[in-house]
């Protein structure tokens, strides 16, 4: 599926409506930018508590991971 987006001058791209919809991306979701040989690759992020219990030898501990992610994106915001 190909589809087209202008570059705001905050450089801001909106998720064409059809991409939206074959991902189900909705409203608050989290997306995932990974460049790699000169390329652009976009993907949903699943949320992390989704994860709780599926790893059951990790024993997550969800509050301690959302806390020391929540720190971890104030770092990167005040280093902007």
């Amino acid at each position: 599926m190909l589809s087209i987006a202008k570059v705001s001058t905050r450089g801001q791209v909106a998720v064409p409506k059809a991409i939206r919809e074959k991902l189900s991306i909705k409203d608050g979701d989290t997306l995932l930018f990974e460049e790699k040989d000169g390329k652009v690759y976009i993907r949903k992020v699943r949320n992390f508590l989704d994860l709780e219990g599926t790893i059951p030898t990790l024993k997550l501990q969800i509050e301690k991971m959302r806390e020391e992610a929540m720190e971890e994106m104030a770092r990167e915001v005040e280093g902007v």
